[in-house]
């Protein structure tokens, strides 16, 4: 009995995963077909009036819409134009359809060009107007002008307005830190580091803000010698910033307070630290150090015996 229930597993098993196996050998050898859309969709206030009532339903019929939507598009295009319209008409429908929301945001912004992250940034003001409590709406704003247009100067003040809201945790803040060391936005990460630890209570995080404090504080203070010097003499620093020493725009290169080491980055025209926001660089360094000692060691050890042999 038991083998008769396995086989007959086995072949609703291979029932199932030959259909999808044929139609995507299907779809690899011929031509994709052609994905037919409407041309608009109507304005949410409208779409209200349209349902006579039954929004709620016509709100769920809608998101499987789009979701067909969004596959169809997937396998052809890779475009979806409509898509913050439908998810505004679903919304305006029925606001309670919350994950609709990081859905359209997620696949406008995946088209990477500067129109569909404005696009996908218009769905999470709406969703931070229909849910002004929750950090998400505000972070992932500004973290798609970072990571999609590398725009610091919007990127920045968002994702600490975002940080700063009761419902973000509080390992955000070293995200967000670590996101304005890489990019160089040292003024403002000293900034809303140092307002957080005037209202900090908790000695550990009083104790890590000041950390970080002075780790931003370093990064300003070199990086504007760097520029002094470079409107003084019309040429870069060296990468070490030992000119900076020798003209006196500071007395000593202070010690990174992650362990890292200070260098100029021509390229951008700061200076960055080795450790980039690595919080875990000093140990890893000291690590890497001592792996590199008992190599050695266990080198010398087969030497120093085949020496006595000799002898």
């Amino acid at each position: 009995m038991k083998k008769i229930s396995t086989l007959i597993a086995v072949i609703l098993i291979l029932a199932t995963i030959l259909p999808f196996y044929f139609v995507r050998k299907h779809l690899i050898e011929n031509e994709r077909p052609k994905v037919e859309t409407i041309a608009a969709y109507p304005e949410p206030d409208f779409a209200k009036i349209m349902f006579m009532g039954l929004n709620a339903f016509a709100a769920d019929l809608l998101f499987a819409r789009s979701q067909y939507y969004y596959g169809s598009h997937y396998v052809t295009d890779g475009t979806y134009m409509l898509l913050e319209q439908m998810i505004r008409v679903i919304l305006a429908l029925n606001p309670s359809l919350e994950y609709a929301i990081p859905f359209g945001e997620a696949a406008i912004s995946s088209m990477r060009t500067e129109s569909a992250i404005e696009s996908a940034n218009s769905l999470l003001r709406l969703g931070h107007e229909l849910y002004p409590d929750d950090y998400y709406y505000v972070f992932n704003q500004g973290y798609n002008y970072y990571i999609y247009l590398g725009d610091m100067e919007r990127a920045y003040p968002l994702m600490y307005e975002a940080v700063s809201m009761k419902s973000a945790p509080s390992r955000v803040i070293w995200l967000v830190n670590h996101i304005a060391t890489m990019g160089g936005g040292y003024r403002l990460g000293y900034e809303y580091t140092k307002a957080r630890l005037e209202t900090a209570k908790d000695k550990y995080m009083r104790d890590q803000f000041e950390k970080e404090l002075r780790h931003f504080s370093n990064l300003l203070t070199l990086s504007e010698a760097a520029e002094e010097y470079y409107k003084k003499y019309k040429t870069s620093p060296d990468k070490e910033l030992k000119d900076l020493v020798k003209s006196k725009l500071i007395k000593e290169i202070p010690e990174d307070v992650y362990g890292g080491e200070y260098y100029y980055d021509e390229g951008d025209r700061i200076v960055k630290t080795t450790s980039q926001g690595d919080r875990q660089y000093a140990q890893k360094k000291e690590a890497e150090a001592k792996k590199q000692k008992e190599t050695e060691l266990n080198k010398e050890a087969p030497e120093k015996e085949n020496s006595k042999t000799e002898k």
